[in-house]
């Protein structure tokens, strides 16, 4: 009885051994797969004008923008994985000299190119917290190799809705 609890146990490890092994490496081709994507940051200067009710807004400031190259096994289609960062750009009205502030980063996937004309709209806010609308326009040159941002510039505009 005891024999064949010996060899029920060896049946089952040496079964389970070729599943454990397959699962090990495949965690560890994906982390080399993380390993070889590394993230470009830039700072970009923005600045420009929101105008609009109850008053304009000139911002300027610095936009984070952070990229990398991610590699797609499953449809060899690499895209890039854009963040910007706008919390670094503030705003100040024109008549009342109050400060205006927006939150939060974005997050955009877009195919791999030479450039991107990217525009991003964004809540901004005031003391009052009446909250409000921007726009971002991001000129953006990349190496489609490595996936670095080469160039970069940025201007803050007044967002024109369809009515």
């Amino acid at each position: 009885m005891k024999t064949n609890r010996t060899w029920l146990a060896l049946f089952c490890a040496l079964s389970l051994a070729p599943a454990l092994a397959q699962d090990a490496s495949m965690q560890l081709t994906t982390s080399e797969s993380l390993l070889l994507s590394s993230t470009s940051i830039r700072l970009v200067r923005v600045s420009g004008v929101v105008s609009g009710s109850p008053e304009s807004v000139t911002f300027s400031g610095d936009a984070k923008v952070s990229n990398r190259l991610a590699k797609d096994p499953d449809f060899f289609s690499p895209r890039y994985v854009l963040t910007v960062d706008l919390t670094g750009v503030t705003g100040i009205g024109s008549t009342s000299g109050a400060r205006y502030a927006i939150s939060g980063p974005e997050l955009l996937h877009l195919r791999v190119a030479a450039s991107h004309a990217v525009e991003i709209t964004f809540p901004f806010r005031g003391s009052t917290n009446h909250l409000r609308t921007g726009l971002a326009s991001l000129n953006l040159d990349f190496d489609p190799e490595s996936g670095a941002v080469t160039a970069a510039s940025g201007k803050v505009l007044t967002p024109s809705f369809p009515r």
